[in-house]
């Protein structure tokens, strides 16, 4: 059901892009990282036609049913596995010779440097084309295919060749063999492709696109042909100068391509370059990533040597970016250093402060004997400055707890980041990125940190109010009462009280610190006042009068 959906979404996301107008790349990147997630399902999907296909060629004996079969275990590993692929292909070649049948002798020959052209093995390309007498191809679609064939391994010697003359040279010969191409023997798709391709040499974008258009509609949606057209329409917008279509198909091709198990995954390599050149490097490195996989699978140098200086930039990349986090924590240290400086004033300043209000109270005492008519009004304002400084030496008791242990918890976790920081530094530097992403990953550091925090909060909560958990619980009804299986350590019920006890009533801020949502919170809260002795409206005010 869930497979299938995302599927009618892929499906229609041209149709709504041109109704709207509006392409949402971070939507087609999240079907990519699904489809990602599944390749396994994909690859298996592979595997088993192919292991059916290699079931029936071990017990047939006709061969020509032998052809047939490697043929098909051909096509099957012709996107998937090169080595394999060639290895079906050239059987063929000696099936067809033992058959007498000069045609597929020839089919299986250019389809043999057709693959060798796709893997990079040029030169093998080269001596295979070489090796056949063009004169004597006496099939129209066999001369067609060694035509097209040719054009296309001059055309990838030219793409990758870094010498100017001797890529002109290879580009001239390329288009001198694309025009002997008959049309009149090619498919439908063939024919536009070759029209699109001489467009796109011609510079003629539009003109590119027009063709792409008419062989969009003749492939089936999230095919591997279609895939091949998504690529080709991907390089039409890159010459036409629009980014974000070229964007999408790139990443259609390439969603494609995972869907099918396709493991030359020439998409995949151009959308990780296209996104390390936006800066999103994570997402740049998950896709090279997948990408290198699946070249190992595939295995030539082609795609290898197209994918390792991607790493490798990728690489540099986040050795940047360490040294950026390095300055940041430089300057979140000299931040903490002031904070804990103005946290000390403002104690100096508390404490000035209370003497102050001290020696008021003391020249409040002596008028009291001096002004009798006023006794009842100054001992009521008595009463309610007794009542704040009581407040206040509780506070300022509270404070001088947490302060020192806030600067304490400070230098500890700097200690701790400078720490990590050596530790991700040497795995940059040895460039052991896995390891640098197990480390990254794992979320056990940040539990342990919080198990850490929890513990600090608890021992300081309980220093301050060692009898806060027995005074708690009488104010709630013996079976709703708390157990605690550590005398020392608080649970999720008593943190909570312990932070409303000291002033943090707001249940966002509870949970921010607490790390649940805001909705775990007041249902714990309603539940523990829902167990009160008295009313459950002033319970939470009775708990902040423990202590004082």
């Amino acid at each position: 059901m869930m497979k299938n959906a995302a599927i009618l979404i892929l499906m229609l996301c041209p149709l709504i892009a041109s109704a709207t107008g509006a392409i949402d790349l971070e939507e087609c990147y999240r079907s990519l990282d699904e489809a990602i997630a599944q390749s396994n399902s994909y690859v298996s999907q592979r595997e088993d036609s192919i292991s059916q296909l290699r079931s029936a060629l071990q017990v047939t004996r006709d061969p020509a049913a032998q052809y047939d079969l490697c043929h098909r275990l051909y096509e099957q590993y012709k996107p998937y596995m090169n080595d394999s692929a060639i290895h079906y292909i050239d059987r063929c070649i000696t099936l067809a010779e033992g058959l007498g049948d000069r045609g597929h002798v020839e089919e299986c020959k250019i389809q043999l440097a057709w693959q060798c052209t796709e893997s990079g093995m040029y030169h093998e390309a080269m001596d295979i084309l070489d090796g056949m007498d063009e004169s004597t191809i006496s099939d129209a679609r066999n001369l067609k295919q060694y035509h097209s064939t040719l054009a296309h391994l001059y055309s990838e010697l030219g793409y990758y060749c870094k010498v100017p003359r001797l890529q002109q040279a290879y580009f001239a010969r390329g288009d001198r063999y694309r025009q002997l191409i008959d049309t009149t023997v090619c498919s439908p798709d063939e024919a536009l492709q070759i029209k699109e391709i001489a467009c796109f040499g011609a510079g003629d974008a539009q003109g590119a696109l027009r063709y792409s258009d008419m062989r969009l509609k003749q492939v089936e949606e999230g095919s591997h042909e279609f895939a091949i057209v998504a690529f080709y329409r991907y390089l039409d917008y890159q010459l036409s100068g629009d980014s974000v279509q070229a964007r999408y198909w790139v990443t259609q091709s390439a969603l494609s391509d995972v869907r099918n198990a396709v493991m030359d995954q020439g998409a995949m390599w151009e959308l990780a370059n296209l996104l390390m050149a936006d800066g999103d490097m994570d997402r740049a490195y998950r896709y090279i990533h997948f990408a290198w996989q699946c070249a190992s699978k595939f295995n030539t140098v082609k795609r290898n040597s197209q994918i390792s200086p991607v790493l490798t930039a990728i690489s540099d990349n986040y050795e940047a970016s360490l040294k950026r986090a390095n300055r940041q924590l430089l300057y979140l240290a000299i931040v903490a250093s002031l904070l804990a400086a103005l946290f000390l004033g403002i104690l100096f300043y508390s404490n000035s402060q209370r003497k102050k209000l001290a020696r008021a109270r003391n020249e409040l005492s002596a008028s009291n004997t001096q002004l009798a008519t006023l006794n009842a009004q100054l001992s009521d304002l008595n009463n309610q400055m007794r009542e704040t400084n009581l407040k206040l030496n509780e506070s300022n008791r509270v404070k001088d707890e947490y302060v020192g242990r806030f600067i304490h918890l400070c230098s500890f976790y700097i200690d701790r980041l400078d720490e990590m920081r050596k530790r991700v530094n040497k795995m940059v530097k040895s460039h052991d990125i896995d390891a640098l992403l197990r480390f990254t990953g794992d979320s056990a550091l940040r539990d342990t940190n919080l198990a850490e925090l929890y513990d600090m909060f608890d021992s300081t909560f309980l220093h301050l109010f060692p009898n806060f958990v027995d005074d708690f619980n009488a104010l709630l009804k013996p079976e709703a009462r708390v157990k605690l299986p550590d005398p020392g350590t608080l649970n999720t019920d008593i943190r909570i009280f312990a932070l409303i006890r000291l002033g943090i009533e707001d249940s966002s801020r509870i949970a921010e610190f607490l790390h649940y949502s805001v909705n775990t919170i007041y249902n714990y809260r309603a539940k523990i006042k829902n167990g009160a002795l008295g009313d459950r409206d002033t319970f939470e005010a009775q708990v902040k009068a423990i202590d004082m």
